[in-house]
């Protein structure tokens, strides 16, 4: 059992999952709310070193009464621990870069006092097919999320169930045996430990299983296994599932609009998944990419969002969350339907952007060696200019100010 820790400055699960259920842009009857009145929420990226970027984050969000969720990815976090990863493995630099961040976010907490911060955990990703099967390196002692064969034969059978129920492909009797193999990899299973370990140590608020890269019939498995997974560890967690990929810039496959028929299959598939699985929260592709440069910017399906949020309302009776990914790149956020907008590129380029003018007009000073040219004023310079891109995107989102501080 997770403690509930109440000395921390961030908001649990349980309330972050109230402010979106207060943020629903449907309507009882289903219908979606006029755009004025709907509204987004903002989750910014943390990267190392955590300070530069969260003393801007927590910054802005205090100074307007903005809600926001700081959230660190799977890929920042081993970055932070990486210091244990040669001594003592993969999972327990996990660890220590969840520590880390985890204790810097509630220091600058404590610090600027915003109304309303969510810790989150962004983008864990569990191995593809061909990297856990093709492991020669296999880790060792994964602890006790080991499943047997027969138990994880009957996971597939109950997924392969539920997954056909809804619209998906049945799966050949080549496909189960070598997701078997996969649900019972040392690769997979570390990943399991590595996400668990994360909700015990982080305590978030909201965290996502990054599972972009599997088959839907092996997803489903995969979800209903780590969502399990949250509840017995008695976290309230949001957990966020993803159905299907968010491209990366630079990927030549071009994102399909679905209209019709095809709409309608997808949306039922998705909303399958949601009441299957449990999930809290919901990320599937509208035409966004990760990583976007400055110069590309994309339009949101909106048609495909206000479809497949609905249908899972339908089928779930619940709302469910919404949560963009690639939100650099987007040309607008479609409020309220986006429930919550993931921003990370932007806030890496703007304090690139700042430490490279501070160099650019100190290089001189930089190179005799001056402390003056090299001292702490452009981490501080990029800091603020973090803090005002973050003042920008909370306004796109429309939840600036929205918690009443002056």
């Amino acid at each position: 059992m997770l403690d509930t820790h109440p000395d921390t400055r961030h908001v649990t699960g349980d309330r972050l999952r109230s402010l979106f259920n207060q943020l629903n842009p449907f309507t009882e009857d289903l219908r979606l709310r006029p755009e004025d009145e709907r509204k987004t929420v903002l989750a910014v990226n943390g990267n190392f070193p955590f300070e530069l970027e969260l003393a801007g984050f927590y910054h802005a969000a205090a100074m307007s009464g903005s809600p926001i969720i700081v959230q660190f990815s799977m890929g920042a976090l081993a970055t932070a621990g990486r210091g244990l990863r040669g001594r003592a493995g993969f999972v327990e630099s996990l660890r220590a870069g969840a520590r880390l961040a985890r204790l810097t976010a509630e220091e600058y907490a404590s610090m600027y006092e915003p109304p309303f911060a969510a810790l989150g955990l962004d983008h864990y990703a569990v191995p593809g097919l061909e990297e856990a099967l093709s492991a020669k390196d296999k880790p060792g002692t994964v602890g006790d999320t080991a499943r047997s064969r027969a138990r994880v034969r009957s996971m597939l059978e109950e997924a392969v169930e539920a997954a056909v129920s809804y619209g998906v492909s049945a799966p050949s009797a080549e496909d189960m045996a070598a997701w078997e193999a996969y649900l019972t990899s040392g690769p997979y299973r570390e990943a399991v430990v590595g996400f668990t370990t994360l909700i015990e140590e982080m305590r978030p608020a909201w965290a996502m299983i990054d599972t972009e890269d599997l088959p839907p019939v092996l997803n489903f498995a995969v979800t209903k296994e780590i969502a399990d997974l949250v509840t017995a560890l008695r976290s309230d967690a949001i957990l966020e599932a993803e159905y299907g990929a968010t491209g990366r810039a630079g990927d030549e496959t071009d994102y399909v609009k679905l209209t019709g028929e095809e709409l309608e299959g997808f949306a039922r598939q998705v909303a399958g998944y949601v009441r299957y699985t449990g999930a809290g929260g919901i990320s599937y592709p509208i035409g966004m990419e990760h990583a976007a440069p400055s110069d590309v910017r994309r339009e949101p399906d909106s048609e495909r969002l206000e479809a497949v949020q609905r249908q899972i309302l339908k089928e779930t009776g619940r709302y469910t969350p919404f949560a963009q990914h690639g939100g650099t790149g987007a040309k607008r956020v479609v409020k309220g339907l986006v429930a919550k907008d993931n921003v990370n590129t932007l806030f890496l380029v703007t304090a690139a952007q700042a430490l490279a003018e501070h160099v650019g007009k100190n290089r001189e000073g930089i190179s005799r060696g001056e402390k003056s040219a090299s001292g702490v004023d452009m981490y501080l310079s990029a800091s603020r200019a973090v803090l005002e891109a973050t003042v920008q995107k909370l306004k796109e989102c429309g939840t600036y100010g929205y918690l009443g501080r002056e």
